[in-house]
This record gives C-alpha cells, structure tokens and sequence, in this order.
C-alpha cells in the first residue's frame, strides 16, 4: 500500500474516532439531563399544615351528694308528784329520725352524790332516743320532796329540764341539769333521778345506753 493511502487512513481513523467521541459527550449529556428530569419528579414535596382541634369536652358537673337528715321532737315527761307518787307521761310523740350513733364527746356530767363512774361503760353505744326499738319508760314511782323554801313563796309548780344517760341495765345518771328554773330544785332533780329506774334501752333488740333530754314537770299538793 502507497504511504498516500496510509496517511488517508489514518485521516479517516482520526475523524471517526473524534466522531465518535462527540458521539460519547452528546450522549452522556443527554443521559444526565434524563436523569436530572427523572429525580426531580420523585422529589416529595413536604408542606406545614396547621390543624386546629377541636377543643375538649367540657368536664362533666361535679356530683353533688345531699344527706337527707329528719328533725325529731324530743320527748319530754311530766312528773305529779308530793301526794300518790309521781306519775311519768309523754308531753307529745316524738317523730322518730334516721338511726344513727350519737358521736358524744367526753360528757361533763352533774356529779352531784351519785357514784356513776363505775356503772358507765364504752362497750355500749350511746345513741338518741329517738333512735332506740323503744322509748324507755320509768319503773319506779316514789314522791320527790318538793323544796319547802319554793313552797313558802307560793310555787307550786316548777317545770325542770334535765340531761340524761341512761346505762344498758336502765340506771339514769345525770349529765347536765340544762334548766332548773330555781337552784332549790336541783337537789330534788337528783332525788328523783336517784330512785328511779328504767325499762333497758336497746337497738335492733341489742342493750345500748341512751342520751335523754327531757322536761320534768314537779307539781306540789296534787
């Protein structure tokens, strides 16, 4: 082969070898614009969004627990005495309440000369007497001495309230003479309370000791 042909060959080698490496450049680029366009459209676009909630239900109402309670008359007795012996009756009919323990502190009882001390005891409750199966009834019916001081003033009659506790075997023991009208009346008070003696006060057929306030009515010459 002539060195004219060599030289043409080589030219030729030459330009399609740029050629073809155009060729490469252009197609690589094309390539990376694709691939640019490509991961563009997959990007994930993220947005804040401000979502209001709706508020809380309110908090339902508190409940409101109201304790029914009954008011009940206390009993109170009227006492004739100073001639046949006393008799012992209902002044008016007490309205029985909700049974229910009195809570009684340490009672600042009337000492007076009675002993009750050793008679009392924690082992029974104390409870109201409108809250027992019964009202006790007085079982003795011996004539109080009247004072003769009120006698000679012209008083005939005096009406007493008193404050009792009546233990499980029915002794009374005075825990507060509230009115005696007359201070001459109070030893006749602890007379009459002295002697007498009442049916057992008991709950739900259990003996109990039970707390009276009553009124005592003391009537001379009758």
């Amino acid at each position: 082969m002539s060195s004219k042909a060599v030289r043409i060959l080589k030219k030729i080698a030459i330009w399609f070898s740029s050629a073809l490496l155009v060729f490469g450049v252009f197609l690589i680029l094309l390539l990376t614009k694709n691939l640019t366009k490509l991961g563009k459209s997959e990007e994930m676009v993220v947005r804040k969004v401000d979502v209001q909630l709706p508020p809380p239900p309110p908090p339902p109402p508190p409940i409101k627990i109201r304790q029914s309670t009954s008011e009940s008359n206390t009993p109170s007795f009227s006492l004739v005495g100073a001639g046949s012996g006393p008799k012992l009756s209902y002044a008016e009919k007490p309205d029985f309440g909700l049974a229910h323990l009195l809570e009684v502190e340490q009672p600042e009882f009337d000492l007076g000369d009675i002993d009750f001390s050793k008679a009392l005891t924690v082992d029974f409750p104390v409870l109201k007497v409108e809250n027992l199966d019964t009202i006790p009834r007085a079982l003795s019916n011996r004539t109080s001495k009247f004072p003769p001081e009120l006698i000679q003033r012209g008083i005939r009659r005096v009406s007493t309230r008193v404050e009792l506790i009546i233990d499980q075997n029915g002794r009374p023991y005075i825990k507060k003479i509230v009115d005696s009208v007359y201070p001459e009346m109070n030893a006749t008070i602890r007379e009459w309370v002295k002697n007498t003696m009442f049916t057992k006060p008991t709950k739900n057929g259990q003996p109990v000791q039970a707390i009276y306030s009553y009124e005592i009515i003391f009537n001379y010459g009758r």
